[in-house]
């Protein structure tokens, strides 16, 4: 009888379907600063938790925080001031871990410009993403802290993504553009019409660049509420793959390959290998208070706000995955 029953047992469980891949909708920009998030599917570790992947690519995080606000997407990978500029506005939503620990954003600028320093700026242009992204936000500060005023001193101009940024720098439109790789390895290292001015992950420029943001995987307290165990799964498979990475870069570059078929491999694995001791999902309260602090006092939110009120701490034992 025993042996007819697990006979039973197993015929039904081979009959069964496998367990349905529950579909989240993500949305960042396509930048191997977001390498994690892709680098979770392509390595298995979202299908693992049982989670299917929809992308959507955005060129700024103004307009992925706005998908956000708009349902479209789940979860939105940008920086960490995003749910501090909703809040002011009434809208609740929480990172749920750092995808870099630390602020990757950079500055280049072309070859030709004579610059040895920020303030060596005055009257040049200079590109960045989208108007309220975190490269425009980065790039007013950096003025702003040499004493120049931006718009002013020094043209802001809105030029989309890194592949329209060097577009732009080509045609002499702009001098120099604050972004996020693989725009600097295009300019620089592909294309080599400009170079590297400030790069906040070797710790150059001001203190404060290096944390007054940094990229965060967010979402509305309205999905959180209503999806707590798709949530913790998310941050369970980001946070495993952050892990892999730092281990073991070269699965990194491999889907960096993929993202971005049309670089040098060198080139990624340069990127990857700068970019791999901030592969660590923990947000400090001192961290988040500091880019609180910054966004307030570059004006770009009016309130302090508490470490539970930015960040989604239920989550933060999937941090040690």
């Amino acid at each position: 009888m025993t042996v007819v029953l697990c006979l039973l047992v197993a015929l039904f469980a081979f009959a069964s379907p496998a367990r349905a891949q529950q579909t989240v909708r993500i949305g960042t920009t396509p930048a191997v600063t977001f390498l994690a998030l892709y680098a979770a599917d392509q390595l298995g570790y979202f299908k693992a938790e049982g989670l299917s992947p929809q992308f959507a690519d955005f060129e700024g995080g103004a307009e992925v925080t706005t998908a956000l606000v708009g349902g479209s997407i789940d979860l939105a990978g940008t920086y960490v001031e995003r749910p501090m500029i909703l809040a002011e506005k009434g809208f609740a939503s929480k990172s749920l871990l750092a995808i870099l620990n630390r602020n990757p954003i950079f500055l280049v600028l072309r070859k030709s410009l004579p610059a040895t320093d920020v303030k060596g700026l005055k009257g040049t242009k200079l590109g960045m993403t989208r108007a309220g992204s975190a490269t425009d936000l980065a790039l007013r500060a950096l003025l702003r802290d040499a004493g120049l005023e931006p718009d002013r001193d020094v043209a802001v101009i809105a030029v989309g993504s890194s592949t329209s940024a060097a577009a732009a720098l080509r045609a002499g439109q702009i001098d120099g553009f604050m972004g996020g790789e693989p725009g600097g390895a295009v300019i620089v290292h592909q294309l080599k019409i400009g170079r590297y001015f400030i790069e906040p992950l070797r710790d150059q420029g001001p203190k404060f660049l290096s944390y007054m943001t940094f990229p965060t995987l967010q979402a509305s307290d309205r999905y959180i509420q209503a999806n707590a165990k798709t949530v913790e799964r998310v941050v369970r498979a980001v946070a495993k793959t952050q892990k892999r990475l730092r281990e073991d870069p070269e699965a990194g570059v491999r889907v960096a390959q993929k993202i971005f078929p049309a670089l040098d491999v060198e080139l990624l694995r340069s990127i990857i290998a700068l970019q791999r001791p901030s592969y660590i999902p923990t947000m400090t309260e001192e961290a988040i208070r500091a880019a609180n602090q910054f966004q307030k006092q570059a004006g770009v939110v009016k309130n302090e706000y508490p470490y539970d009120k930015l960040v989604a701490v239920q989550f933060k034992p999937q941090w040690d995955q």
